[in-house]
């Protein structure tokens, strides 16, 4: 199930005796973990054990599923960031996903999707990827409101784009522009542009969007922008190396998101935006501007040539081929 189908769900008292919470979004992760504690679990002190999925004590885990809830209807055993191989699932936890002790809920938070827990019919998952910026939008549109301060349809879009739709970076971000207009007022473009942190993933996102929309004196605003807030030469030409090598594999593996952001270490967002852009540019224009790049990017760390004079060269290329 999708994370926003999660609350009807327990409000309509159907609970799971497994649930898996997997996806890149750790705000909703961590929202999807307190609905069901705030659901299912009172006194969560004594009702409540979490593990760390890189090393815990199998032992205490599978006495906590079989443990007798204290005051509670459920109990609840969390273990985050749990990859187990099949043969890991024997024994007690095996026994514990095929017939689950009746009160005991086991909750694993995972990053990654993983398939291992999948096939018991114990098992509920619920997806917490990143959301949609129409989704994003409404929450900040909504958060605003119920704080009394107005911000516009644009600016949420905008808010949710400059965070790249990480809803933590979201949250965080919303809830400084609602302290700084104060109640009754108004978010404006100026406090998005002053409060709003954007980082050079999302410049170098920015520019190269405004390179594939022929929008060159935007691009180099972003640049100069980048310069000014203290990014160097040599620094700017191995991060849009980075996002160029990134899009030319996007443009040319037949890989599903999810398998391709595991493969480069990024968020499945971060995948989807890729293909995007990557639309926009030929393939051959894509490994042009990647091998310029890289002779660039080594030029410049074994001395060879200037920073400053590579980098607009290359960005000059890159807006002409």
């Amino acid at each position: 199930m999708q994370f926003t189908e999660l609350k009807k769900s327990l409000e309509n008292k159907e609970v799971f005796s497994v649930y898996i919470l997997e996806g890149e979004d750790a705000y909703f992760r961590e929202l999807a973990l307190e609905a069901l504690k705030g659901t299912l679990v009172k006194e969560p002190t004594l009702n409540v054990a979490v593990f760390d999925g890189a090393g815990f004590d199998f032992n205490q885990a599978l006495s906590s599923l079989t443990a007798v809830p204290f005051f509670s209807n459920y109990r609840m055993t969390v273990i985050k960031e749990f990859y187990p191989k099949a043969d890991a699932l024997r024994g007690g936890f095996k026994e514990f996903l095929e017939n689950p002790v009746k009160g005991s809920v086991l909750v694993v938070v995972n990053e990654k999707p993983h398939e291992a827990f999948k096939k018991f019919p114990t098992v509920c998952t619920v997806s917490c990827g990143a959301a949609e910026i129409p989704l994003i939008m409404r929450w900040i549109k909504g958060t605003a409101n119920a704080a009394k301060v107005k911000v516009s349809d644009a600016l949420c879009r905008t808010i949710a784009e400059y965070c790249l739709s990480d809803m933590k970076r979201v949250k965080n971000e919303t809830e400084k522009l609602i302290s700084y207009a104060g109640e009754n007022g108004e978010i404006t473009e100026q406090a998005v542009d002053l409060l709003v942190y954007r980082d050079a993933e999302y410049k170098i996102y920015e520019m190269t969007d405004h390179i594939a929309k022929k929008k060159f004196d935007s691009a180099i605003r972003v640049i100069e922008d980048m310069l000014s807030k203290g990014d160097t030469e040599a620094k700017i030409i191995a991060s849009v190396y980075n996002y160029f090598r990134r899009l030319l594999f996007v443009a040319i593996s037949d890989k599903k998101d999810a398998d391709t952001a595991a493969l480069l270490g990024i968020k499945e967002f971060a995948v989807k935006k890729a293909r995007e852009q990557a639309a926009s540019f030929k393939v051959r224009a894509l490994k042009n501007a990647v091998d310029r790049l890289s002779d660039a990017d080594y030029a410049v760390k074994s001395g060879k040539m200037n920073a400053d004079d590579l980098m607009w060269i290359n960005i000059f290329k890159i807006m002409t081929e």
